[in-house]
């Protein structure tokens, strides 16, 4: 490489540098409590990571306004797994707060696969997702 080229190199770096995304969350809300999931379950209900065994769990992206706002919160989805491990139905039971998280949740829950359930198809199934601190992760 000659001296021409390597002279430009620290041009070409910072052009790079700013296509990169410099958006940092700025937390705008408190995150509220955690619900006790299990609180919203009848007793034949199965708890996400109790009965469930991941196959394909991709995490819904954080919803680019509650990003921007800096909002936090929470969705329980309540979902049901048919025999072949496929995610059959999604359904949000409670957001915190109410109309930001629950379209992303629903989305990313409706692509969900699970190893085929050993008692056959589970119904209401519940899953609580976290929108904390610009990051997206899975409740117990």
């Amino acid at each position: 490489m000659s001296h021409r080229h390597l002279a430009a190199l620290p041009l070409a770096l910072a052009t790079l540098g700013g296509c990169a995304s410099s958006d940092v969350f700025n937390a705008r809300s408190v995150y509220p409590p955690d619900p006790y999931v299990k609180g919203y379950a009848d007793p034949e209900d199965c708890i996400g990571g109790e009965q469930l065994a991941a196959v394909s769990l991709d995490m819904p992206a954080y919803p680019g306004r509650a990003f921007r706002t800096g909002r936090q919160g929470w969705t329980i989805v309540r979902l049901d797994v048919g025999t072949d491990g496929h995610v059959e139905r999604a359904d949000i039971e409670r957001a915190v707060p109410e109309g930001i998280f629950e379209k992303a949740s629903e989305r990313a829950a409706l692509q969900w696969v699970f190893e085929p359930p050993a008692s056959g198809a589970l119904t209401n199934c519940r899953v609580l997702i976290r929108y904390r601190l610009g990051q997206v992760s899975l409740g117990s």
